[in-house]
């Protein structure tokens, strides 16, 4: 989930991504309106996102479904649903501002559900952008280790790439070219990266009693420290960017592959089974029993009411039949499809730990669950803010 104060760059970070992994073949732009997660005419008229939108980007390899969620207020509802059906939250932050009361709203919502998170420190190539600043507040706002994980190339409009302590090598421009690390700056690198290797140290028994010896961790064991401390909550790593220049987003996904969390290394789903009350803990395994949570349903002028869900167990099919345990009636499943802004992309399959859509269901709202009749099951309902009006 992409969350973070309106206006920090959500929506132009997602179009980047998307853009880098091949999907589209130029990179839309929220000030004219052609960005694939603002593709409602009120969004584009506006210049700002009202709905969560799914974008999902293939990235060497691995598919990371992006939850690109709205920044003001008054759509928290929208962040709720994303954050519920999230593994993990990327908390995006301005380089000029750092954190703001909407950084302190999404990242309440994020421990509410004990979710590991990362940190990208947005508009870098601004006036008066400073990584460092960015990052005394963010450590002065939230608990956790809170350390850096790339080191900006330049300053404000100079800002040119990133250099990654872990790869320990520089992502120059916006196709992200592999350099060597500039001789002027190594000291500086090699002051972050020692903070970040204590940091993964302290993420695993063995690692941190290696590290007290003085022998030197492997890149492979810094990655495995990092990504357990993530999981478990106590180790924040921060990237840097400027999203809209598309500067230091290829090096952002291969941190996201490399350390959140997949729907296997999450925690379980915990349901309960409708005719008993029973609680039971549900592995994400596309051969479970079949548990998907609808976070977002809307209104399509060509296609009428299209539900959103992830499935949490089980393997949801095309052409199939499920159960609603809220409203006890059964669903017919027509064409599956996967969201991505706007368009639909059909799928015969949507398998635990992924995100798919389905429409024209006649008794399903948002926040239900579908399952299997003769295993019906409810899984925990999103908390929702009370409406203002």
């Amino acid at each position: 989930a992409l969350v973070g104060h309106s206006g920090c760059g959500k929506t132009s970070l997602s179009e980047a991504m998307f853009f880098d992994t091949g999907a589209a073949t130029r990179l839309g732009r929220v000030e004219d309106g052609t960005t694939i997660s603002d593709w409602d005419d009120e969004e584009k008229r506006r210049h700002v996102s009202i709905n969560t939108a799914v974008i999902p980007c293939d990235w060497k390899g691995t598919k990371i479904n992006l939850l690109d969620t709205p920044g003001y207020a008054d759509f928290a509802g929208d962040v709720v649903a994303a954050v519920a059906v999230a593994d993990a939250g990327l908390v995006m932050v301005d380089a000029v501002a750092g954190a703001e009361v909407g950084t302190e709203l999404t990242w309440s919502y994020l421990t509410e559900r004990n979710l590991p998170r990362l940190i990208v420190v947005n508009k870098m190539d601004r006036e008066n952008a400073n990584f460092d600043k960015a990052l005394q507040s963010l450590r002065e706002h939230f608990a956790g280790t809170i350390v850096a994980l790339q080191v900006p190339l330049g300053k404000e409009h100079d800002f040119h790439g990133v250099i990654d302590l872990m790869q320990m090598k520089a992502f120059v421009g916006p196709k992200g070219e592999v350099q060597d690390i500039p001789a002027n700056l190594k000291a500086e690198v090699e002051k972050a990266r020692t903070q970040l290797i204590e940091a993964a140290a302290e993420g695993n028994d063995d690692l941190i009693m290696k590290y007290l010896e003085g022998e030197e961790l492997t890149p492979d064991e810094i990655q495995l420290g990092l990504s357990l401390g993530i999981r478990a909550g106590s180790i924040i790593p921060v990237a840097c960017t400027a999203a809209s220049a598309n500067l230091g987003v290829q090096a952002l996904m291969d941190a996201l592959v490399h350390l959140a969390p997949s729907p296997a290394e999450s925690a379980p789903a915990t349901a309960i089974k409708s005719n008993t009350g029973e609680s039971v803990t549900l592995g994400q395994d596309a051969n479970g029993p079949l548990a998907a949570l609808v976070f977002k349903t809307v209104a399509d002028p060509y296609v009428g009411r299209v539900t959103f869900f992830r499935v949490f167990s089980g393997t949801m099919h095309s052409d199939s039949r499920v159960f609603n345990g809220r409203s006890e009636a059964e669903e017919r499943i027509p064409q599956l499809f996967t969201p991505r802004g706007e368009q639909h992309i059909n799928v015969d399959v949507v398998v635990a730990g992924d995100i798919g859509a389905v429409a024209k269901l006649a008794s399903t709202v948002t926040s239900d669950t579908l399952c299997d009749k003769a295993n019906a099951l409810q899984l925990a309902r999103p908390n929702y803010p009370s409406p203002l009006f």
